[in-house]
């Protein structure tokens, strides 16, 4: 017994045959620059001038205060809403109430005394 087994099954996972494939061509850009007998001109040209450059710690901190502020300003509606549904049930409770009053004082009105 050499210790292979011959039979153990090989799945197709295991060997797994590789393709080199080239994705991009030779020449994906040019340019053309002036030279003897070649005038381009640089009328079109766009002068790119770098910002200031930020870090991803930088960029997270700049992200996270903006979420804080962006939920401070949905709880801030949110209890704002909930306070205006409160002040219009104490409004309507109020007239409840003096509509209460008005018709127990107009019922004891009409009861006669005895």
């Amino acid at each position: 017994s050499s210790g292979i087994n011959a039979e153990w099954p090989l799945r197709p996972g295991q060997t797994v045959t590789t393709k080199n494939v080239r994705s991009q061509t030779t020449s994906d850009t040019s340019t053309q620059m002036t030279k003897t007998g070649c005038w381009v001109s640089d009328r079109q040209d766009k002068v790119i001038i770098p910002g200031q450059y930020v870090t991803a710690d930088e960029k997270f901190s700049y992200m996270l205060k903006q979420v804080i502020v962006l939920q401070s300003y949905f709880r801030r509606w949110k209890a704002q809403k909930y306070v205006n549904s409160i002040r219009q049930d104490h409004i309507r409770r109020i007239e409840w109430e003096k509509k209460k009053e008005k018709s127990t004082d107009c019922d004891s009105a009409l009861i006669p005394l005895l």
